[in-house]
């Protein structure tokens, strides 16, 4: 399984913004960004915890549980990538822009 390490500082300086200086508007497209990404990176830390809990064999966790969470981790991750290509491919047509 592919997985998403923490959010990168650097993109943010990339973006303009400096990583000392935290982002005070809750609603802004950075922030958001920067939730989603920690969300689907929560997700994958989840469904590969329990699918570690299902080969040690905790009583507690179902075969169908640890299939239903490693699919949910797998569709928010192609669910990420493809939000990353369409902002990508936004940038690239803006940049592509005569003025």
């Amino acid at each position: 399984m592919n997985s998403i390490e923490a959010f990168n500082p650097a993109i943010l300086t990339n973006l303009g913004f400096s990583p000392e200086q935290p982002i005070n508007d809750k609603y802004s497209f950075v922030a958001e960004l920067k939730m989603a990404l920690d969300k689907i990176s929560q997700t994958q830390i989840e469904a590969s915890k329990q699918a570690r809990a299902f080969e040690m064999g905790e009583p507690n966790i179902s075969l169908n549980e640890v299939m239903v969470s490693m699919q949910k981790s797998s569709v928010s991750l192609q669910f990420g990538v493809q939000v990353r290509n369409k902002l990508v491919a936004a940038y690239q047509e803006i940049m592509n822009m005569n003025v």
